[in-house]
């Protein structure tokens, strides 16, 4: 009798019964649920954003990668890498020569391959059409043998991952680290990967954005080999 008369009181003096009080209570908990909810998820995006932040400077290459090289005496000698001659990359144009070092500490210029055609191909190992594309290369290295010649440029990571990536995929044939991204910028590339086509005396033929397929490649080389190579002519 006393509940009943409490909530009689309550709703003669303008007031609601206790259970009717304590409903607009509870109706804050789904706010304040929502808030502590947020606020988790804000933190959880905070620390996956530090630690991605933290993998990429980690794996960005220091100074200390590129090798110091000596001549006969162990004196220290100044080794221009980068871009060494020519301009942005254009067909029919020579292409730009570049001298790299290799995942070794060897050195790598493209002129070097002059009287052959190359294939540059500009990839990295977190790049998934690189990777996929990697076998092909790979079997078109061993039909070409010494004739044709593919090297494939690094976009700025460590020598130790490109190395360990070249084991696991048994790569065939030369890499080159472009550490500071130069040789990428003078080629204007739009992404990953891209393939540029080097005649043997060193003039860009052609130019392919993403995976290149082993027909468009033979195509492409079997063209240059010829001397009447036409972009158009392999589609």
């Amino acid at each position: 009798m006393v509940r009943d008369n409490d909530s009689e009181d309550s709703a003669q003096n303008g007031g609601e019964p206790e259970e009717h009080v304590r409903r607009p209570r509870k109706a804050g908990y789904p706010i304040l649920e929502l808030a502590v909810t947020l606020g988790a998820l804000g933190i959880v995006v905070l620390g996956i954003l530090l630690v991605e932040n933290w993998r990429d400077r980690s794996s960005q290459p220091s100074s200390s990668t590129v090798p110091v090289f000596t001549d006969l005496n162990g004196n220290p000698i100044d080794v221009e890498l980068g871009v060494v001659s020519g301009g942005r990359a254009t067909l029919g144009k020579p292409a730009a020569d570049f001298q790299l070092v290799d995942p070794d500490g060897g050195l790598l210029t493209l002129a070097d391959y002059r009287g052959q055609p190359v294939l540059v191909n500009f990839w990295a190992t977190w790049c998934v059409p690189c990777r996929r594309e990697v076998p092909d290369f790979v079997q078109l290295q061993e039909e070409w043998g010494d004739s044709v010649r593919i090297v494939g440029v690094n976009l700025q990571e460590r020598a130790t991952t490109v190395s360990q990536f070249a084991a696991d995929f048994q790569i065939n044939y030369p890499l080159a680290l472009d550490l500071d991204g130069e040789v990428t910028e003078a080629y204007q590339l739009t992404g990953l990967p891209e393939t540029f086509f080097v005649d043997g005396a060193g003039i860009l033929r052609d130019h392919r954005i993403g995976a290149v397929e082993p027909e468009i490649a033979r195509c492409i080389v079997d063209g240059m080999l010829a001397g009447n190579h036409d972009p158009k002519d392999c589609r």
